[in-house]
C-alpha cells in the first residue's frame, strides 16, 4: 500500500522533480516560484494523500474484531461502552389501608417469574422510601382501587435481559414488606445496554475518524455516542429539518427518566411555575399544603410541543395553577414530576469551555420516540405454555426494538421472525405460525404510521420503542 507522505515530503519531490527537469529553476524556500507554485500544489497535494489515510484507516478497520478493535480504538482515545442495568419503576400496593407507616427499604429485590426459556429478572430499589400514616389517603389509586407507592429500582444485571415489558414483575424476596400487599410494573423496564458490539464500536471511531478530519457533524455524533447515547442525529441550521434558526440541534436516543418535586408559593399574580430540570416527561402529583392533593381540575401541565427549544434543557415545561378552583394564596405547592435526566446532565458537559470547539451552540434534545401497537395470532405447538410463550414473545419483541437506531425502518417480515423464534436473551421455539393482523407506531401526540409495502419508514429523529402488544 503507498505511503502516506507529509506535506513536507511533498514539497520536497515537487522541488526534486522540478529541479531534475530544469536546473536553472530556482526551487529555493525563498523564492517566488516555491511561495506561489510550489507551496500551494504540495498543500493540495497533502490534502489528497490525508483522504487516502482516511480510506487506508477505515479499510483496516472493516477487518478488525474484538481485542485488536479495542486496541485500534485506543488511537483515537475510545474505549467500549460497558454494559447499563435497565431502571424500572416499582410500584408496590396495599389493597387495605395500611395501619402504619410503610418503609421501602434500599436493596429491595423485586423480580419476575421467570419462564423455561429464561431466569427471573431481578430489580432491587434504589433508594428508601417511607410513606407515613399521616399522608396514606393520598396514595389511594381510585382507578385500581388501592393504596400505591413508587420507586424506583435498577436491573441487577446489566445489558437488555433487563428491558421487560410491563406488569411482568410480581415479587418481593425476603418475606415481603409490611402492609404491602404485592408489587408491579405499570411501565417498561427501560435503557438496559448490553455491552458494545463489535459493529456499534466500529461505526463509533469510523465517526471519529471522519469528525476530526473533515466534518464536524461526524466529530459530534461521536462524541454523544461516547456519552453513552444509543445513537444520535446531528441537524444543522442550514439542513432542511432544522427546528431552529441558529446553532445546533443534536437528538438522541435516551428514555432514562428521574424524578424530583420542586415546591412552589402559590400566587394569584403568578400561577404559573416552570420545572427546575427539563425537558420534562410528566407529572405524577400536585399536593398543596393546605389543600392537599389536587385534581386535574386544579391545575394544568403543559410539556412544550411547539417552541424551537422543544425536548431540551430550555423548553418551555410548566404547571399552571387555574384561578378560582379553592387553592389558598400563600399555599405551598409540592409538584412531583419525571424529567430526562441524560439530556438535562450531558448538555451541562456539552456547554463546558473545553467542549465548545465541538462546535457553537449545540442543544441536545430527546428523539422522538414511536410506540409499536401490534396485534398478532399465535399458532402454538402442542408442547406450548400459551401464557409463557405469548410473555416471552413480547419480551422478546422490545429487546429486539432496543437494538434499532435513529431512522430505522421497521420491517413485518422482522416482527414475524422475531415472534416465531425469538431475540437475544428470550428465544422462542413453542410458536409454529405467526398472523400479524395489525400493526402501526404511533407518536406521542397520537399520529400514527403505517405500513407502505409492509414498511413503516420514519426520520432521523425518530426511533421505535414497544407500545401495546397484544397477542392471541
Amino acid at each position: 500500500m503507498a505511503t502516506i507522505k507529509t506535506l513536507a515530503q511533498i514539497l520536497a519531490d515537487i522541488k526534486l522533480y522540478m529541479k531534475a527537469k530544469n536546473k536553472s529553476v530556482d526551487v529555493s524556500d525563498n523564492s517566488l516560484i516555491n511561495d506561489f507554485i510550489f507551496v500551494p500544489l504540495s498543500i493540495g497535494g497533502k490534502g489528497v494523500m490525508d483522504q487516502v489515510q482516511i480510506v487506508k484507516n477505515l479499510y483496516m478497520l472493516s477487518s478488525l474484531s474484538g481485542s485488536d478493535l479495542d486496541n485500534e480504538a485506543g488511537n483515537y482515545g475510545l474505549e467500549r461502552l460497558t454494559g447499563v442495568a435497565a431502571t424500572v419503576t416499582l410500584t408496590f400496593y396495599s389493597n387495605t389501608r395500611p395501619a402504619g407507616d410503610v418503609t421501602i427499604a434500599a436493596g429491595t429485590v423485586c423480580s419476575t417469574s421467570g419462564t423455561p426459556f429464561a431466569a427471573p429478572v431481578t430489580f432491587m430499589v434504589s433508594a428508601d422510601a417511607t410513606i407515613s400514616l399521616a399522608s396514606m389517603d393520598s396514595y389511594y389509586s381510585h382507578d385500581q382501587g388501592r393504596y400505591e407507592f413508587t420507586a424506583g429500582a435498577l436491573c441487577g444485571v446489566t445489558g437488555s435481559t433487563g428491558n421487560i415489558s410491563s406488569n411482568l414483575i410480581n415479587s418481593i424476596s425476603g418475606g415481603g414488606i409490611t402492609y404491602v400487599t404485592g408489587v408491579t410494573n405499570l411501565t417498561a423496564a427501560i435503557s438496559g445496554q448490553d455491552i458494545e458490539e463489535d459493529s456499534d464500536f466500529k461505526e463509533r471511531i469510523r465517526l471519529t475518524m471522519l469528525g476530526r478530519d473533515m466534518n464536524v457533524s461526524s466529530g459530534l455524533k461521536a462524541y454523544l455516542r461516547g456519552l453513552g447515547f444509543l445513537d444520535a442525529n446531528v441537524v444543522r441550521t442550514e439542513d432542511a429539518d432544522s427546528e431552529r434558526a441558529t446553532g445546533v440541534d443534536a437528538f438522541v436516543i435516551s428514555d432514562t427518566e428521574a424524578v424530583y418535586a420542586d415546591v412552589f408559593t402559590y400566587s394569584l399574580a403568578q400561577p404559573r411555575y416552570q420545572f427546575t430540570y427539563r425537558p420534562a416527561i410528566s407529572v405524577s402529583s400536585v399536593v398543596g399544603s393546605v389543600t392537599g392533593v389536587l385534581s386535574t381540575a386544579q391545575y394544568s401541565v403543559t410539556i412544550d410541543t411547539t417552541s424551537p427549544l422543544r425536548r431540551s434543557v430550555y423548553a418551555m415545561d410548566y404547571t399552571e395553577f387555574i384561578l378560582g378552583t379553592g387553592l389558598t394564596p400563600g399555599e405551598t405547592m409540592t409538584v412531583t414530576y419525571a424529567y430526562n435526566s441524560d439530556v438535562y446532565q450531558n448538555q451541562g458537559t456539552l456547554d463546558l469551555p473545553n467542549n465548545k470547539i465541538l462546535t457553537s451552540d449545540v442543544l441536545l434534545k430527546r428523539a422522538y420516540p414511536l410506540y409499536l401497537y401490534l396485534t398478532a395470532t399465535l399458532t402454538l405447538k402442542a408442547k406450548a405454555n400459551g401464557p409463557v410463550t405469548r410473555s416471552t414473545c413480547r419480551s422478546a419483541l422490545s429487546s429486539f426494538l432496543a437494538t434499532y437506531r435513529l431512522g430505522n425502518d421497521l420491517q413485518k417480515s422482522d416482527l414475524i421472525l422475531v415472534l416465531q423464534e425469538g431475540y437475544g436473551n428470550y428465544p422462542v421455539d413453542t410458536v409454529d405460525a405467526v398472523v400479524i393482523n395489525s400493526y402501526y407506531l404511533m407518536d406521542e401526540a397520537g399520529v400514527t404510521y403505517t405500513a407502505v409495502n409492509e414498511v413503516i419508514s420514519i426520520n432521523d429523529k425518530q426511533y421505535m420503542v414497544s407500545g401495546t402488544i397484544s397477542l392471541s
